[in-house]
């Protein structure tokens, strides 16, 4: 009867792991003094830049005519390139506005590891298109999260502009909550 029990239990334990929540991974949150420690422009009229990565590499094996594809992805803040200048930030209250705006972009950055990740992997490769097909996709997601920075900056007017940055705070939270 034991083993029995044991079965049963090792199903229902099972069976209910499956339905567990998955870990959600979420973008790092920035601050001035860990994430901006690059020499500020000083051509620039910007007050603060925050400088992005994302890098993919894959590596393939081929046996006959079947196809294994292995990526690996890296993505964050290049924190040696991303300055402040802050003698440029009045009081608490503009620095919690512009470092706000600023996470913004890591956001956009994070959508683009996230879901250029999902898209490159699981993409019909065959062994004679990866090559030419991985490196196209990824110049195409790369383009559209490069053009989403750039719309994210003119809307927001770089932040100033706080009810256009609270459109896309709010588009940041509901794409967070997909991920």
């Amino acid at each position: 009867m034991k083993p029995i029990k044991n079965a049963i239990l090792f199903a229902v334990v099972l069976l209910a792991s499956s339905f567990a929540p998955h870990e959600r991974i979420y973008p790092e949150t920035i601050d001035w003094d860990t994430h901006f420690r690059g020499n500020p422009d000083p051509n620039s009229n910007f007050a603060a830049v925050t400088s992005t990565i994302w890098q993919y590499g894959y590596r393939s094996t081929i046996r006959g005519n079947t196809l294994q594809l292995d990526f690996n992805f890296l993505g964050g803040v290049d924190a040696n390139k991303s300055w402040v200048k802050r003698e440029r930030i009045r009081n608490k209250s503009a620095s919690k506005q512009l470092l706000n705006h600023e996470q913004g972009h890591v956001y956009i950055n994070f959508f683009l590891l996230k879901k250029g990740e999902y898209i490159l992997k699981n993409q019909g490769y065959t062994v004679q298109n990866y090559k030419r097909l991985v490196e196209k996709t990824a110049k195409d997601i790369s383009k559209f999260y490069n053009d989403m920075q750039k719309r994210y900056d003119v809307e927001t007017k770089h932040g100033s502009d706080l009810e256009a940055q609270q459109k896309w705070n709010d588009f940041f939270e509901s794409e967070l909550k997909d991920l």
